[in-house]
């Protein structure tokens, strides 16, 4: 009786625990397969960011979301300052590697010369006042400043190249303006008491890239609810490609992009009570631009919206969740913990307000109810070249899912 017993619980448990094991492992697969080499960083330089995008639509194919219209696609056009060509650096004749021990500044026009550089800590105050004195006597010819701990308002002398060292971890970004000028920067250890520079890079400033946001939904099995909906969103773009250096951006945000994948891959097997979407945003990173498009050009009223979630950096829940807007929307923020209490999926859901630095913030400006919901805990790779699969702990994926399924059931 006890082995029968034993056996009817093994079936029950163990079909949960493999579909659970194949979402994590199609997580797994689908930030693979966003951060390779093929997407170019999902970015603006090779088309990498539109081959994301088709790879998107392709899953939500065979998933069997549903389109708005004909199409998964809302295209839009964007500024970007793009680095495509290969890029040489040297100091005191040894290579470097670009995102590794410099970045150019998301803004920077081309570099090109070769420069005896001047080192000044603006921390200290005999080098302040040694580099005033250079600002009045002027540079020599092929003389560049390095520039250490600038003050929050400063203004650097005129020049054809701006210099500045970190002994922060360097991070990349986009821009959508690029000038006349060679802006680098560089970790403190790697330029330490360099005496020349040789750089040779060129920009490509594209005023008008056309680039798409993806966009399916699942209907509600009751006709009277199909206009009224819950959203999941998540950027799937990242920085792309500086010269060789690619930035593969699996915590930012492939991982984001994977959940909410691995949602629709969960509801479309269900009869839900009210429309899902899933809106996969591009031109986050360049400003939140792909939200704030959608916002100004929905494809259904916005008002129709009864809670969206936005998730980004879904690499390692290690230590839980932070929600953003828990102080603006108090009533849904006690449902998760009320879920999580009851339930122990994390070891921490911790409220945070209302932030402008992800895709729910165009929605909360229109008074959408709104959670940009973010991991905490693991290496804390970002914007850099470390943030790979490999990297990615993943802890907790599953527990995050799963109490994001629960707070879909509340509604």
């Amino acid at each position: 009786m006890q082995k029968r017993l034993f056996l009817l619980f093994l079936s029950l448990l163990l079909p949960g625990l493999f579909t659970l094991a194949q979402d994590k492992a199609y997580a797994k697969k689908l930030i693979t397969d966003l951060c390779s080499p093929a997407m170019s960083g999902r970015g603006y330089v090779n088309d990498g960011v539109n081959k994301a995008a088709d790879y998107i639509a392709q899953e939500f194919e065979k998933l069997g979301v549903q389109k708005f219209g004909d199409s998964y696609f809302q295209s839009f056009q964007m500024p970007i300052n793009t680095f495509p060509q290969d890029i040489v650096c040297t100091l005191d004749n040894a290579a470097l590697q670009e995102g590794r021990h410099f970045l150019m500044r998301p803004n920077s026009g081309d570099c090109n010369g070769r420069y005896t550089l001047s080192h000044f800590d603006l921390a200290d105050e005999m080098d302040s006042i040694l580099y005033e004195k250079k600002r009045l006597i002027g540079l020599q010819e092929n003389e560049a400043i390095v520039i250490q701990h600038p003050p929050k308002v400063f203004q650097p002398m005129d020049a054809t190249i701006h210099i500045s060292s970190t002994d922060q971890k360097i991070i990349h970004s986009l821009a959508p303006t690029a000038d006349d000028k060679c802006r680098l920067i560089f970790t403190d250890s790697i330029i330490h008491n360099a005496g020349t520079l040789t750089i040779k890079a060129k920009h490509q400033l594209i005023p008008d890239f056309t680039t798409k946001n993806v966009i399916g939904y699942l209907p509600a099995k009751k006709r009277r609810n199909r206009n009224n909906y819950l959203v999941f969103t998540a950027h799937y773009d990242h920085l792309g490609k500086m010269g060789e250096a690619m930035f593969p951006g699996a915590s930012d945000n492939a991982s984001g992009t994977a959940m909410v994948l691995n949602l629709a891959k969960h509801f479309q097997q269900r009869n839900n009570d009210y429309s899902i979407v899933f809106m996969l945003f591009a031109g986050e990173e360049a400003g939140l631009l792909g939200s704030e498009y959608y916002t100004e050009h929905p494809i259904f009223p916005i008002e129709q919206i009864k809670m969206l979630v936005n998730l980004d950096i879904m690499g390692s829940a290690e230590n839980g969740i932070v929600v953003v807007n828990a102080t603006e929307f108090p009533k849904q923020f006690q449902r998760l913990k009320n879920i999580n209490k009851a339930k122990k999926h994390l070891p921490e859901v911790r409220p945070r307000g209302p932030t402008r630095n992800s895709d729910h913030y165009h929605f909360y400006k229109k008074g959408i109810p709104s959670f940009f919901i973010y991991s905490n805990g693991g290496p804390g790779f970002y914007h850099d070249i470390d943030d790979t699969p490999e990297s990615l702990p993943m802890s907790n994926y599953e527990n995050v899912f799963k109490l994001l399924v629960d707070f879909v059931g509340t509604f």
